[in-house]
């Protein structure tokens, strides 16, 4: 994979500048296999769904609560068209009910907010880890 795309979905423009930050100062201080990466920003579903569509990202961060429709209900389309896509749920409300169903629906992880560096870089590692398997078995 080169340049991973990342869709960053939260209502909140300072939540996903946060994110943006984050990765790329991770990025910089090589701490993640990638050095460079194509970030998209969305701020309501129906923004995430036509730029989800247009881009095909290789990562998602994608909030539960979006002003205009469930982001659970978003991670559901979202891994049906791209089962392969990397979706990271994040949210402020971590009830047990929010991370099982984020789980159980497809997210290859959950983040409460607010998060941390240290909570971002754990889920950018596990996405490399899980992109280095999934290109080991496309291989064969």
């Amino acid at each position: 994979m080169k340049e991973p795309k990342v869709l960053l979905v939260d209502d909140i423009d300072y939540s996903r500048q946060l994110l943006r930050n984050n990765i790329m100062a991770l990025a910089n201080v090589k701490l993640l296999k990638y050095k460079t990466f194509n970030f998209f920003n969305a701020g309501t579903a129906a923004d995430a769904k036509a730029l989800f569509m247009l881009h095909q990202p290789d990562i998602v961060f994608l909030d539960i609560e979006l002003p205009d429709f469930s982001g659970l209900e978003l991670l559901a389309q979202f891994k049906q068209q791209k089962p392969a896509c990397f979706i990271a749920m994040i949210s402020g409300a971590s009830t047990l009910e929010n991370v099982t169903q984020s789980i159980r629906m497809g997210a290859a992880t959950f983040i409460a907010k607010p998060f941390t560096g240290d909570k971002i870089l754990a889920a950018m590692r596990l996405m490399e880890k899980q992109s280095s398997i999934q290109t080991t078995l496309g291989a064969r």
